[in-house]
Order: C-alpha cells, then sequence, then structure tokens
C-alpha cells in the first residue's frame, strides 16, 4: 500500500517537474490571470526562465544567482548561445524588438567606456533588451510573421544554453543551464 502512495505522489510530483526545468504557475492579483513559466536554476543560483505573454510573445528572463547582490552591467549586456549556434548579443533598449542579421538595422551599442556605435558585429545575432539591476529579458519569439533567431526551437532541441555577461563593476562571468527537460516544460507552459 505504501508503495502505491509513493507511486502516485511521485506522479504528482514529477508533472510539475521535466528532469531539471520546473513549471512555475502564478496568478496576477491586478488581473486574477493565470500565468505560467518553463524556468530551470543552475547549482550557482543562476535562473533561467521563459513565458508567453497574454498576446502570444514568449519572452527569456535570465537572472544573475541570488547568492549575491550583484549588478548587471548597464552597457554591455549578456551573451547567450545554444549548443553551437551562432551566438546571441543582447543590447540595450526599452522596446523589446528581435534584430535579425539580415535586416540591416544598425543597432546602438553602448560600451561601458560610454561610447555609443551603429557598428553591428555580424558574427552574433542581436536581440534588444530590457535590463534589471539583477536581470534581462527579451523576447525570443513574436509569431510567425514576425521574425525571430529560432531561439524558441533551439530551446527545445539543444543541450545547453551558456551565458556570458559582465557585472557592473566590470566582472565578467559566465554560466550555464541544462536544456534536460526544457522541451517538456516548454510544452505545458509556452505551447499549452
Amino acid at each position: 500500500m505504501h508503495k502505491v502512495l509513493l507511486f502516485i505522489t511521485t506522479v504528482l510530483f514529477s508533472s510539475f517537474s521535466f528532469a531539471d526545468w520546473q513549471v512555475e504557475t502564478f496568478t496576477h492579483s491586478a488581473t486574477d490571470t493565470e500565468s505560467s513559466s518553463a524556468m530551470v536554476r543552475n547549482e550557482d543560483g543562476f535562473e533561467l526562465a521563459i513565458f508567453r505573454s497574454n498576446k502570444g510573445i514568449v519572452w527569456m528572463d535570465f537572472s544573475l544567482s541570488d547568492y549575491d547582490f550583484d549588478e548587471l552591467s548597464q552597457n554591455e549586456l549578456p551573451l547567450f548561445q545554444i549548443d553551437d549556434q551562432k551566438p546571441v548579443q543582447m543590447i540595450r533598449g526599452f522596446v523589446a524588438t528581435i534584430v535579425p542579421e539580415d535586416e540591416g538595422i544598425n543597432a546602438i551599442v553602448f560600451s561601458d567606456s560610454e561610447t555609443i556605435s551603429t557598428d553591428k558585429d555580424f558574427s552574433v545575432n542581436h536581440i534588444v533588451t530590457e535590463r534589471l539591476p539583477e536581470r534581462v529579458i527579451c523576447p525570443i519569439f513574436q509569431g510567425e510573421s514576425r521574425p525571430h533567431l529560432g531561439t524558441l526551437e533551439a530551446l527545445l532541441n539543444g543541450t545547453k544554453i551558456t551565458f556570458k555577461y559582465t557585472l557592473l563593476d566590470g566582472t565578467k562571468g559566465q554560466t550555464q543551464f541544462t536544456l534536460d527537460g526544457a522541451k517538456e516544460a516548454l510544452n505545458n507552459t509556452v505551447f499549452k
């Protein structure tokens, strides 16, 4: 009898957790609507969450470790790479928009030395990103009719995602997240 109860408890728990990825559901008090996100946290306390807005835009939210009180650089935002795909450089902006490499847009890039450039580095893709002190958020899918970089598909089929970041004090770092279980978690949130 105890084995049956243990099995039922395990099945109920595992329906919300997929390998290292989990599904978190919460209710917005202002709108009384429910939202879900697929998220993973690594052993160093960094967190990655993927969620879909009520307008159908899929967002990626990368947060620094909550073990420290670090802040991201204001100008040199993180770069991420899924497996061996082309890296994606996050660039500062207020309205988050995907900037594909072939669109010919000269993105404005700020450096920590306060220099401004419109020269675009074509060795990486770019996503205009909203920055908070300890996190960045950017769209990774804006619908079939809007250009995107294939990030959502890469998350579904990849094995790891790596973030390179610069802190406010100029310190550079790198962290990784496994994508083991991401497909199942995304299927239960983004594609639900």
